[in-house]
């Protein structure tokens, strides 16, 4: 007896047809038939009977098809297994973001991955958000991270990771009233208008503001916040760009009611390889902390 006789005879009892096991596993009709012939040969015992084109199985045949099936399944752990490690030696997880997560969120991963998983790659890429689903649907991405709100009726899995809070943020004390205060900080500093996070923040400026009348351009997320630590102006940013400066006092800030969901998403009904699977257990273990 041998695996190939073993699959051939499963999968006649699944379709209770020759014809239709032999086009599940992509072989001719006889070619099945002499692997089912072969294994009643070495039993010594009919495992099917053909009424026609009827067929079902004889009681050695049920009892035989219990151990198949375990059989089967676990020469596939075994194959699945040994795939698993060899991934661990050479395995590469490619991982797409729009451009805030791409820059701000995914690089804090990286470190802590390498540390546990030396002999694994690790690529970064940052592109806009409209993009990221076709680079799933076309194997360019493992992942992608997003900012906001899903678009509808994907063939995605989609997995909410947090909330990013947006801030009223400026270097010193802040009044309760930002639009009645805002020229104690101006200017104001626009945030990219690329950015993740929209513009919905904009409902907290007085309407006198506005970006084309801005005195100062500044199209990074990191330059406004180095302005800022610098003593320079004020913005609206994401809470966890700012905590160290938080922490140390550097800046202040105050939410602005505002919040934008960070949405981890792969294609659906797709099996993860297992260096994936150990650079999503990295995020959403440190993020628990």
């Amino acid at each position: 007896m041998d695996i190939q006789q073993f699959r051939a005879f499963r999968e006649v009892a699944r379709q209770r047809s020759f014809s239709g096991a032999a086009k599940e596993l992509f072989l001719s009709q006889p070619a099945v038939s002499r692997q089912v012939a072969s294994l009643e040969a070495e039993i010594g015992l009919p495992l099917f009977v053909r009424m026609g084109n009827n067929i079902s199985l004889t009681d050695p045949g049920r009892k035989l098809l219990v151990y198949v099936d375990d059989i089967l399944l676990r020469l596939d752990q075994a194959a699945s297994v040994i795939r698993d490690l060899k991934d661990l030696e050479s395995g590469t997880v490619t991982v797409a973001a729009d451009n805030y997560l791409g820059k701000y969120f995914l690089p804090r991963f990286a470190g802590e991955f390498h540390r546990r998983y030396p002999n694994l790659h690790l690529n970064l890429i940052t592109h806009p958000q409209e993009k990221l689903a076709s680079l799933l649907a076309d194997g360019q991405a493992d992942l992608a991270f997003f900012c906001g709100e899903p678009q509808d009726n994907l063939p995605l899995t989609l997995e909410p990771l947090y909330i990013e809070q947006l801030c009223f943020v400026a270097p010193g004390p802040l009044y309760a009233d930002i639009s009645g205060n805002i020229d104690r900080y101006a200017p104001f500093l626009f945030p990219p208008e690329m950015s993740s996070f929209g513009e919905d923040y904009k409902i907290v400026l007085p309407e006198s503001i506005s970006r084309t009348d801005s005195p100062i351009v500044i199209e990074s997320l990191e330059g406004i916040r180095t302005a800022l630590i610098g003593g320079f102006g004020c913005s609206i940013l994401p809470r966890n760009l700012i905590l160290w400066e938080l922490e140390k006092g550097l800046l202040q800030a105050m939410s602005i009611g505002l919040e934008c969901p960070v949405i981890l998403t792969y294609p659906k009904d797709t099996r993860l390889a297992h260096p994936v699977l150990l650079f999503m257990v990295v995020i959403r273990k440190m993020l628990s902390v």
